[in-house]
């Protein structure tokens, strides 16, 4: 499979991380175009990856992708940038109109609010941080990340953890009133082409 670098081209990716402190861009993307895609942040490996292993289903994101769109997965923790100062998100997952950084907490427990809203605010910190820390290498190489594509961003949970649909909501509306309305979601599968199912 020919594989179509456009989506890493256009935002100049490569060129924005290539510094002493950065592991070679090309040594952290992947990219599939199966119909269904599953992504884990894999505790063996230390980095988040697509995986074909049913044994992971429990802790991974499914990706619906009915026209076989090639998706581009950035492994971020522990592979562009590693040891980075309040944690940053685990992965990335994009193409060519869309970016969506992915932070996996698929090893937290709750059985209460206050360790959901410990959970989330831990998750929301580390997104923050990615966005920040993408925005500004972008804009050094003259890119405006907000205006190339659209961007959203994801808190995979474990199927266990605690479903509280009104505190979702609540990080929800906040999320998009302090980050320039970038949304945030918390699912268990996505479908690449609708993202409103």
């Amino acid at each position: 499979m020919a594989v179509n670098q456009q989506a890493i081209d256009r935002l100049r990716l490569d060129e924005a991380f290539a510094t002493k402190t950065h592991k070679p861009f090309d040594e952290c993307w992947t990219v599939r175009m199966d119909s269904e895609l599953m992504v884990i942040d894999d505790d063996e490996e230390k980095y988040s990856h697509f995986t074909d292993n049913p044994d992971d289903a429990q802790k991974a994101l499914l990706v619906i992708n009915e026209n076989n769109k090639q998706i581009v997965l950035l492994s971020i923790d522990n592979k562009l940038i590693k040891d980075h100062e309040g944690g940053i998100a685990d992965c990335a997952l994009f193409d060519n109109e869309q970016f969506h950084f992915v932070e996996f907490k698929t090893n937290a427990y709750g059985n209460s609010d206050e360790q959901v809203r410990e959970t989330f605010d831990k998750a929301i910190s580390q997104l923050r941080e990615t966005i920040r820390v993408f925005k500004d290498r972008l804009q050094k190489v003259n890119i405006q990340f907000e205006d190339a594509v659209a961007l959203s961003c994801y808190v995979v949970v474990s199927q266990r953890f605690p479903k509280s649909r009104a505190i979702k909501q609540e990080y929800q509306i906040s999320f998009a009133d302090e980050n320039d309305n970038i949304a945030l979601f918390f699912p268990e599968k996505i479908y690449w082409d609708n993202l409103e199912k």
